[in-house]
């Protein structure tokens, strides 16, 4: 929610100040125009017909264009309307019908401007109707994970492949649940448009009520598989999932893959407390890849998936990071794909705030990753790719990044007193 809040707030920036030197712009144009017809028409004699007056014209009309309120081409149109009047009012041996025909030319194009305007008015404030309904349906299709689930961070990105674009295939959800530990989907729905938002919002909906449920993420994947199998008939279309089990105590995370992209592994940085953490180089982020991918969703039933699914331990202050194919197949100007573990891997270390392959410089008292040392790699990764591509997407593009505490519960309460080995005592 902080990425979109930051980048909806950046946007709304480029578009005042590009507003705003439209504006300036437009008035420079204006009075250098009006001021050339004012003194080619009345500082020198002539002999003829003042040639230049109907460019009075030109300022009503172009004062329509991205216009916001009618008063603009109006105000425009006033200032040439009075300068025509002042050049019909100069005496010459042949005036003719040109400063009537110009005033009269004046009036209707600012006229045209005015209703333009209005019309376009109404059609944009039907548009903001369309899109807060778009956003309310985002809102409640691709509602963000919170901030934190139990000892567990989370955070989200979304690029829309079009920029009016809200809601889209891709989908998200993380679930708390009583029994399993935290349960995460992340999906890509194959095929765009109102098909694949439905059959979007069939799937999160059905994970949201069978991860209290089931006892596995094969069965998860099962009965998820089986209910979109119902509904294919109408949409032809399959889901890509990966399902993700995390256990709140220690941090034990299972991973089921239908027919998606493996997440990356982000282990946690030199330099910070990490009790029995892996001999892994800091920043060597690794794919994450189970030994035989199922069939994505509604495919289910097609093949194996006896090797769908890992176990891993994530340690403390890692970071796994989610993510739908938008991302890894997007090009740049020369058709190359968007190396995405590569680059988090060069960003990881500039997110937590030091130089890469240098010890973190900063220590939140507490031992937490929510600190500014661990905020910002999303939204790196999205400016980043958004550099790399260097255009709108031509796919949806959604990132979950979920970050292990400095501690798992259950390592503090092997380490507390309470839980010390008892010595016997000399009498």
């Amino acid at each position: 929610m902080r990425t979109r809040l930051s980048s909806a707030t950046t946007a709304a920036r480029a578009l005042a100040q590009r507003a705003a030197w439209r504006s300036r712009w437009l008035e420079f144009s204006t009075l250098v125009l009006i001021t050339i017809v004012l003194i080619s028409c009345l500082d020198r004699p002539w002999g003829n017909p003042p040639m230049l007056a109907p460019l009075l014209a030109v300022p009503p009309a172009l004062a329509g264009i991205g216009a916001t309120t009618v008063r603009r081409p109006l105000a425009y149109g006033g200032v040439s309307l009075l300068a025509a009047i002042v050049v019909a009012f100069k005496p010459t041996e042949y005036a003719g019908w040109l400063p009537g025909a110009t005033m009269f030319t004046v009036a209707v194009i600012t006229a045209v401007a005015a209703a333009g305007t209005a019309t376009d008015m109404r059609q944009k404030r039907r548009i903001a109707e369309v899109t807060s309904v778009a956003e309310a349906a985002q809102r409640a299709l691709m509602r963000p994970p919170p901030p934190r689930l139990g000892p567990v961070g989370f955070d989200v990105t979304y690029v829309a492949a079009a920029a009016e674009a809200k809601v889209g295939g891709d989908l998200y959800e993380a679930v708390a649940t009583r029994q399993h530990g935290i349960r995460v989907i992340m999906g890509d729905v194959r095929g765009k448009g109102l098909g694949a938002i439905e059959l979007a919002a069939d799937v999160l909906g059905t994970f949201r009520e069978l991860a209290h449920d089931a006892y596995t993420l094969a069965e998860l994947a099962a009965r998820l598989d089986a209910g979109l199998g119902r509904g294919l008939g109408r949409h032809e279309e399959f889901v890509t999932a990966l399902l993700v089990e995390i256990d709140p105590e220690s941090g034990r995370t299972s991973i089921y893959n239908c027919g998606h992209p493996p997440p990356l592994l982000i282990p946690a940085l030199p330099g910070r407390d990490t009790p029995g953490g892996r001999d892994t180089p800091a920043g060597r982020v690794t794919l994450v890849e189970v030994p035989s991918p199922a069939p994505p969703l509604g495919l289910l039933g097609l093949g194996d998936c006896s090797g769908a699914e890992l176990a891993i331990a994530l340690q403390p202050n890692d970071q796994l990071l989610l993510y739908t194919d938008g991302v890894t197949e997007a090009r740049d100007a020369r058709r190359a794909f968007y190396p995405l573990p590569d680059r988090v891997s060069a960003l990881a270390s500039r997110a937590a705030g030091q130089p890469a392959g240098k010890p973190a410089l900063r220590q939140v008292a507490n031992g937490s990753t929510d600190g500014p040392a661990r905020q910002g790699l999303l939204d790196l990764v999205r400016a980043d790719l958004l550099k790399h591509v260097g255009a709108p997407l031509d796919d949806d593009a959604a990132m979950l990044l979920v970050r292990a505490p400095a501690t798992w519960p259950a390592a503090s309460a092997a380490t507390s007193p309470a839980h010390a080995p008892r010595v016997a005592s000399a009498s």
